[in-house]
Protein backbone atom coordinates (compact mmCIF):
# COMPACT_ATOMS: atom_id res chain seq x y z
CA UNK A 1 0.00 0.00 0.00
CA UNK A 2 1.46 3.52 -0.96
CA UNK A 3 1.70 5.41 1.81
CA UNK A 4 2.34 8.87 0.10
CA UNK A 5 -1.15 9.96 -1.58
CA UNK A 6 -1.54 10.29 -4.98
CA UNK A 7 -0.81 13.14 -7.43
CA UNK A 8 -4.16 14.41 -7.92
CA UNK A 9 -4.97 14.74 -4.67
CA UNK A 10 -1.79 16.36 -3.66
CA UNK A 11 -2.54 18.78 -6.05
CA UNK A 12 -6.00 19.54 -4.39
CA UNK A 13 -4.23 19.49 -1.26
CA UNK A 14 -2.09 22.49 -2.21
CA UNK A 15 -4.81 24.18 -3.54
CA UNK A 16 -7.21 23.72 -0.70
CA UNK A 17 -3.92 25.12 1.31
CA UNK A 18 -3.54 28.28 -0.70
CA UNK A 19 -6.92 29.19 -0.05
CA UNK A 20 -6.59 28.50 3.65
CA UNK A 21 -3.01 30.77 3.29
CA UNK A 22 -5.24 33.72 1.89
CA UNK A 23 -7.82 33.34 4.42
CA UNK A 24 -5.46 33.52 7.08
CA UNK A 25 -3.52 36.16 5.74
CA UNK A 26 -6.48 38.50 5.45
CA UNK A 27 -7.64 37.30 9.17
CA UNK A 28 -3.93 38.29 10.21
CA UNK A 29 -4.61 41.77 8.91
CA UNK A 30 -8.09 42.40 10.32
CA UNK A 31 -6.41 41.80 13.26
CA UNK A 32 -3.04 43.38 13.60
CA UNK A 33 -4.87 46.83 12.17
CA UNK A 34 -8.44 46.44 14.97
CA UNK A 35 -7.76 43.77 17.29
CA UNK A 36 -10.29 42.02 16.67
CA UNK A 37 -10.41 38.22 16.21
CA UNK A 38 -13.03 38.15 13.29
CA UNK A 39 -15.45 34.88 13.80
CA UNK A 40 -17.25 35.69 10.56
CA UNK A 41 -14.02 35.79 8.27
CA UNK A 42 -15.23 32.11 6.38
CA UNK A 43 -18.34 32.90 6.07
CA UNK A 44 -18.04 35.93 4.49
CA UNK A 45 -15.47 33.55 2.17
CA UNK A 46 -18.63 32.22 1.66
CA UNK A 47 -19.70 34.84 -0.60
CA UNK A 48 -17.20 33.98 -3.09
CA UNK A 49 -18.84 30.37 -3.39
CA UNK A 50 -22.38 31.44 -3.65
CA UNK A 51 -21.16 33.95 -5.98
CA UNK A 52 -19.32 31.00 -8.11
CA UNK A 53 -22.40 29.23 -8.14
CA UNK A 54 -24.53 31.50 -9.41
CA UNK A 55 -22.36 32.84 -12.02
CA UNK A 56 -22.43 29.27 -13.18
CA UNK A 57 -26.16 28.79 -12.68
CA UNK A 58 -27.24 32.39 -14.09
CA UNK A 59 -24.73 33.59 -16.67
CA UNK A 60 -22.09 30.94 -17.77
CA UNK A 61 -24.89 27.66 -17.99
CA UNK A 62 -24.29 24.10 -17.47
CA UNK A 63 -21.22 24.13 -19.90
CA UNK A 64 -17.63 24.21 -18.06
CA UNK A 65 -16.03 27.08 -19.39
CA UNK A 66 -12.83 29.26 -18.20
CA UNK A 67 -14.68 32.64 -17.48
CA UNK A 68 -16.22 31.38 -14.18
CA UNK A 69 -12.04 31.39 -12.86
CA UNK A 70 -12.60 35.49 -13.65
CA UNK A 71 -16.53 36.34 -12.89
CA UNK A 72 -16.41 34.03 -9.93
CA UNK A 73 -13.38 35.42 -8.34
CA UNK A 74 -14.35 39.08 -9.09
CA UNK A 75 -17.69 39.06 -8.22
CA UNK A 76 -17.25 37.46 -5.02
CA UNK A 77 -13.75 40.11 -3.48
CA UNK A 78 -15.86 43.17 -4.65
CA UNK A 79 -19.25 41.83 -2.72
CA UNK A 80 -17.32 40.22 0.31
CA UNK A 81 -14.97 43.20 0.49
CA UNK A 82 -18.10 45.16 0.27
CA UNK A 83 -19.74 43.32 3.14
CA UNK A 84 -16.35 43.39 5.18
CA UNK A 85 -16.55 47.52 4.99
CA UNK A 86 -20.58 47.15 6.00
CA UNK A 87 -19.64 45.24 8.84
CA UNK A 88 -16.99 47.26 10.16
CA UNK A 89 -18.38 50.72 10.02
CA UNK A 90 -21.80 49.60 10.76
CA UNK A 91 -20.92 47.26 14.03
CA UNK A 92 -17.86 47.22 14.79
CA UNK A 93 -16.45 50.69 14.61
CA UNK A 94 -19.81 51.70 16.27
CA UNK A 95 -19.29 48.91 19.10
CA UNK A 96 -15.88 50.35 19.41
CA UNK A 97 -16.48 54.24 20.19
CA UNK A 98 -19.11 53.02 22.71
CA UNK A 99 -16.32 51.49 24.68
CA UNK A 100 -17.03 47.93 24.26
CA UNK A 101 -14.36 45.65 24.84
CA UNK A 102 -12.30 43.11 22.18
CA UNK A 103 -14.47 40.00 23.69
CA UNK A 104 -17.39 42.15 23.07
CA UNK A 105 -16.51 42.88 19.84
CA UNK A 106 -15.45 39.45 19.01
CA UNK A 107 -19.17 38.34 20.18
CA UNK A 108 -20.50 40.41 17.68
CA UNK A 109 -18.46 38.83 15.43
CA UNK A 110 -20.42 35.80 16.22
CA UNK A 111 -23.52 37.61 15.96
CA UNK A 112 -22.90 38.68 12.06
CA UNK A 113 -21.78 35.22 11.46
CA UNK A 114 -24.94 33.91 12.21
CA UNK A 115 -26.99 36.49 10.74
CA UNK A 116 -24.47 35.74 7.18
CA UNK A 117 -24.68 32.17 7.34
CA UNK A 118 -28.80 32.08 7.52
CA UNK A 119 -28.91 35.23 4.63
CA UNK A 120 -26.55 32.95 2.24
CA UNK A 121 -28.44 30.30 2.82
CA UNK A 122 -31.51 31.91 2.06
CA UNK A 123 -30.71 32.94 -0.85
CA UNK A 124 -29.59 29.86 -1.96
CA UNK A 125 -32.91 28.27 -0.47
CA UNK A 126 -35.14 31.21 -2.53
CA UNK A 127 -33.22 31.35 -5.71
CA UNK A 128 -34.69 29.12 -8.62
CA UNK A 129 -32.07 27.28 -10.68
CA UNK A 130 -31.82 27.79 -14.53
CA UNK A 131 -29.06 25.13 -14.81
CA UNK A 132 -28.33 23.76 -11.38
CA UNK A 133 -32.07 22.44 -10.48
CA UNK A 134 -31.42 22.95 -6.01
CA UNK A 135 -28.49 25.84 -5.12
CA UNK A 136 -28.21 24.74 -2.20
CA UNK A 137 -25.73 22.20 -1.87
CA UNK A 138 -25.04 21.69 -5.24
CA UNK A 139 -21.58 21.11 -6.23
CA UNK A 140 -19.44 22.96 -8.62
CA UNK A 141 -16.47 20.95 -9.30
CA UNK A 142 -18.03 19.43 -13.04
CA UNK A 143 -18.43 23.20 -14.33
CA UNK A 144 -14.89 23.51 -15.15
CA UNK A 145 -12.34 22.94 -17.64
CA UNK A 146 -9.65 20.16 -17.33
CA UNK A 147 -6.08 20.20 -17.56
CA UNK A 148 -3.57 17.32 -18.14
CA UNK A 149 -0.32 17.51 -15.95
CA UNK A 150 2.38 14.91 -16.29
CA UNK A 151 0.05 12.71 -17.76
CA UNK A 152 -2.90 12.80 -15.25
CA UNK A 153 -5.89 14.57 -15.91
CA UNK A 154 -6.92 17.27 -13.24
CA UNK A 155 -9.41 19.87 -12.38
CA UNK A 156 -7.93 22.94 -13.36
CA UNK A 157 -8.95 24.85 -9.71
CA UNK A 158 -5.82 22.75 -8.41
CA UNK A 159 -4.11 24.94 -11.04
CA UNK A 160 -6.00 27.97 -10.76
CA UNK A 161 -5.98 28.86 -6.62
CA UNK A 162 -2.13 28.46 -5.70
CA UNK A 163 -1.19 30.65 -8.75
CA UNK A 164 -4.20 33.45 -7.71
CA UNK A 165 -2.70 32.71 -4.55
CA UNK A 166 0.79 33.87 -5.32
CA UNK A 167 -0.27 36.77 -7.66
CA UNK A 168 -2.22 38.54 -4.41
CA UNK A 169 0.29 37.94 -2.06
CA UNK A 170 2.90 39.73 -4.71
CA UNK A 171 0.12 42.64 -5.29
CA UNK A 172 -0.38 42.82 -1.54
CA UNK A 173 3.33 42.86 -0.94
CA UNK A 174 4.04 45.54 -3.93
CA UNK A 175 1.20 47.53 -2.37
CA UNK A 176 2.46 47.52 1.18
CA UNK A 177 6.27 48.19 0.13
CA UNK A 178 5.83 50.26 -2.89
CA UNK A 179 3.17 52.73 -2.33
CA UNK A 180 2.58 55.57 0.21
CA UNK A 181 -0.76 54.44 1.49
CA UNK A 182 0.88 50.50 1.96
CA UNK A 183 3.57 52.46 3.91
CA UNK A 184 1.04 54.21 6.25
CA UNK A 185 -0.78 51.04 6.88
CA UNK A 186 2.57 49.05 8.35
CA UNK A 187 2.64 52.03 10.33
CA UNK A 188 -0.95 52.20 11.36
CA UNK A 189 0.06 48.41 12.63
CA UNK A 190 3.18 48.97 14.27
CA UNK A 191 2.15 52.00 16.25
CA UNK A 192 -1.59 53.68 15.83
CA UNK A 193 -0.93 56.56 18.08
CA UNK A 194 2.27 57.85 16.43
CA UNK A 195 0.88 57.18 13.10
CA UNK A 196 -2.34 59.24 13.39
CA UNK A 197 0.29 61.84 15.27
CA UNK A 198 1.82 62.12 12.07
CA UNK A 199 -1.27 62.82 9.77
CA UNK A 200 -2.22 59.38 9.15
CA UNK A 201 -5.51 59.21 8.39
CA UNK A 202 -6.46 55.60 10.70
CA UNK A 203 -10.08 55.20 10.47
CA UNK A 204 -9.54 54.75 6.35
CA UNK A 205 -6.19 52.21 7.04
CA UNK A 206 -8.56 50.29 9.21
CA UNK A 207 -11.20 50.69 6.52
CA UNK A 208 -9.46 49.81 3.69
CA UNK A 209 -7.49 46.50 5.66
CA UNK A 210 -10.99 45.11 6.16
CA UNK A 211 -12.08 45.76 2.67
CA UNK A 212 -8.66 43.50 1.09
CA UNK A 213 -9.60 41.05 4.00
CA UNK A 214 -12.99 40.46 2.69
CA UNK A 215 -11.70 40.56 -0.87
CA UNK A 216 -8.85 37.70 -0.08
CA UNK A 217 -12.00 36.06 1.50
CA UNK A 218 -13.90 36.12 -1.43
CA UNK A 219 -11.45 35.05 -4.13
CA UNK A 220 -10.75 32.36 -2.28
CA UNK A 221 -14.21 31.22 -0.89
CA UNK A 222 -14.92 31.65 -4.99
CA UNK A 223 -12.16 29.47 -5.73
CA UNK A 224 -12.46 26.68 -2.76
CA UNK A 225 -16.15 26.56 -4.10
CA UNK A 226 -14.68 23.77 -6.83
CA UNK A 227 -13.26 21.79 -3.58
CA UNK A 228 -16.57 21.26 -1.60
CA UNK A 229 -18.88 18.68 -2.39
CA UNK A 230 -21.54 21.07 -2.17
CA UNK A 231 -21.79 25.04 -1.62
CA UNK A 232 -23.59 25.50 1.57
CA UNK A 233 -22.82 28.51 3.55
CA UNK A 234 -22.73 25.86 6.62
CA UNK A 235 -19.13 24.72 5.59
CA UNK A 236 -17.83 27.72 7.05
CA UNK A 237 -18.08 26.60 10.53
CA UNK A 238 -15.34 24.10 9.83
CA UNK A 239 -13.33 26.43 7.53
CA UNK A 240 -13.26 28.99 10.69
CA UNK A 241 -11.46 26.84 12.79
CA UNK A 242 -8.72 25.57 9.81
CA UNK A 243 -8.40 29.48 9.39
CA UNK A 244 -7.89 30.32 12.87
CA UNK A 245 -5.65 27.41 13.50
CA UNK A 246 -3.11 28.71 10.27
CA UNK A 247 -3.29 32.55 11.93
CA UNK A 248 -2.25 31.35 15.53
CA UNK A 249 0.64 29.20 14.05
CA UNK A 250 1.54 32.00 12.06
CA UNK A 251 1.65 33.89 15.23
CA UNK A 252 -0.71 37.04 14.32
CA UNK A 253 2.13 39.26 14.60
CA UNK A 254 2.83 39.45 10.27
CA UNK A 255 0.19 38.45 7.17
CA UNK A 256 2.92 36.76 5.70
CA UNK A 257 3.69 34.57 8.59
CA UNK A 258 -0.66 34.00 8.51
CA UNK A 259 0.05 32.74 4.69
CA UNK A 260 2.46 30.23 5.61
CA UNK A 261 0.64 29.17 8.81
CA UNK A 262 -2.62 28.71 7.11
CA UNK A 263 -0.81 27.10 4.06
CA UNK A 264 1.14 24.71 6.47
CA UNK A 265 -2.71 23.89 8.61
CA UNK A 266 -4.15 23.13 4.98
CA UNK A 267 -1.15 20.89 3.97
CA UNK A 268 -1.41 19.38 7.41
CA UNK A 269 -4.78 18.87 7.61
CA UNK A 270 -5.23 16.92 3.88
CA UNK A 271 -1.47 15.51 3.33
CA UNK A 272 -0.66 15.26 6.97
CA UNK A 273 -4.18 12.81 7.40
CA UNK A 274 -3.38 11.32 4.11
CA UNK A 275 -0.30 9.50 5.25
CA UNK A 276 -1.50 8.88 8.48
CA UNK A 277 -4.31 7.16 7.38
CA UNK A 278 -2.26 5.29 4.90
CA UNK A 279 0.31 4.26 7.64
CA UNK A 280 -2.44 2.94 10.13
CA UNK A 281 -4.03 1.16 7.46
CA UNK A 282 -0.91 -0.30 6.53
CA UNK A 283 1.01 -1.07 9.70
CA UNK A 284 -2.14 -1.46 12.35
CA UNK A 285 -4.85 -2.65 10.09
CA UNK A 286 -2.62 -4.86 7.95
CA UNK A 287 -0.12 -6.39 10.41
CA UNK A 288 -1.66 -5.77 14.07
CA UNK A 289 -5.47 -6.58 13.04
CA UNK A 290 -6.81 -3.03 14.44
CA UNK A 291 -10.59 -2.05 12.61
CA UNK A 292 -10.67 -1.04 9.25
CA UNK A 293 -11.37 2.67 9.72
CA UNK A 294 -10.80 5.79 7.33
CA UNK A 295 -8.88 8.68 9.86
CA UNK A 296 -9.66 10.78 6.68
CA UNK A 297 -12.66 12.83 8.17
CA UNK A 298 -10.66 13.33 10.87
CA UNK A 299 -8.55 16.36 9.40
CA UNK A 300 -9.11 19.14 12.06
CA UNK A 301 -7.50 17.02 14.81
CA UNK A 302 -4.24 17.12 12.81
CA UNK A 303 -4.36 20.47 12.02
CA UNK A 304 -4.97 21.18 15.97
CA UNK A 305 -2.51 19.13 17.05
CA UNK A 306 0.08 21.27 14.89
CA UNK A 307 -1.76 24.56 16.79
CA UNK A 308 -0.69 22.88 20.11
CA UNK A 309 2.76 21.76 18.73
CA UNK A 310 3.39 24.89 17.78
CA UNK A 311 2.54 27.01 20.97
CA UNK A 312 4.36 24.83 22.91
CA UNK A 313 7.90 25.54 21.57
CA UNK A 314 6.79 28.84 20.39
CA UNK A 315 4.10 30.64 21.89
CA UNK A 316 4.35 33.31 19.53
CA UNK A 317 3.72 31.10 16.60
CA UNK A 318 6.45 30.82 13.80
CA UNK A 319 6.70 34.93 13.17
CA UNK A 320 7.95 34.64 17.11
CA UNK A 321 10.51 32.57 15.99
CA UNK A 322 14.17 33.96 16.24
CA UNK A 323 14.93 32.60 12.64
CA UNK A 324 18.38 34.10 12.67
CA UNK A 325 19.57 32.21 15.82
CA UNK A 326 17.33 28.83 15.46
CA UNK A 327 19.94 28.58 12.08
CA UNK A 328 23.32 29.79 13.72
CA UNK A 329 22.71 26.63 16.71
CA UNK A 330 21.83 24.41 13.66
CA UNK A 331 25.31 25.33 12.35
CA UNK A 332 23.63 26.88 9.12
CA UNK A 333 24.00 30.55 7.87
CA UNK A 334 22.18 32.73 9.15
CA UNK A 335 19.13 34.19 7.96
CA UNK A 336 18.16 37.96 7.67
CA UNK A 337 15.31 38.68 10.10
CA UNK A 338 11.67 38.58 8.31
CA UNK A 339 8.79 39.80 10.64
CA UNK A 340 6.20 41.92 7.44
Amino acid sequence: MAILPGFTFTLSSIAYAAAIGLLSMGLTLTYQTTRVPNFAHATIAMIGSVATLLVIDRILGAQPSWKVFILGPLLGGVAAAAFSVLMYLAVLKPLAARGNTITGLMIATFAVDIILLNLLTLILYETPGRHIPKLIGAPVVGYQPKLKILGHVVDSYTVVLPVTAVILTALFHLFLTRTSFGVAMRATIENPSLAGAMGVNTDLVYTVSWAISGFLAGVAGALMAFSFKGVDPAVSALVIVTVFAGSIVGGLESVYWGLIGGFLVGLAEKIGTAIVNNVYRAVFVTHLGFPNVSLINYEKVMSLSLVILVLLYAPRGLAGVDWSRLAARLGLKRLPSWRR
